[in-house]
């Protein structure tokens, strides 16, 4: 498993949502990448560069609350066998997801982290 990209996730009321786009945007000197509304779930989606920011109201947020950073790697299933190899627990297993597929995990340490492959391969930085 390589780690591609890390990245901080964030959670916002859904009327801070612009303001922190933005926010995050100009500290950064970066755009917005993406944007979508997951409207099954009731969350919004942005990601600034190494920020993924996720707007919804407290019952929506509840069920992913917990990650407090993303891993996008090069490969889940690899990723999956490491990360349970090394003594994580598995909070959810690796399912498909938008965009690709993930797994949640809470390492010794207490770190919860999303692991992430995405369907379009990104290169290694």
């Amino acid at each position: 498993m390589k780690i591609l990209k890390r990245m901080q996730r964030l959670y916002v009321a859904p009327d801070a949502l612009d303001a922190t786009v933005s926010f995050y945007e100009t500290i950064q000197h970066a755009e917005c990448e993406m944007r979508l509304r997951l409207d099954a779930i009731g969350i919004e989606v942005a990601v600034v560069d190494g920020v993924i920011l996720l707007a919804g109201n407290e019952t929506a947020l509840a069920p992913v609350r917990d990650a407090q950073v993303a891993f996008v790697v090069d490969s889940l299933d690899s990723a999956f066998r490491e990360v349970h190899g090394a003594g994580a627990e598995i909070l959810h297993e690796p399912c498909d997801a938008i965009g690709g597929r993930n797994f949640t995990a809470r390492h010794p340490d207490g770190l919860v982290v999303e692991y992430y492959e995405p369907e379009l391969k990104l290169s290694a930085e």
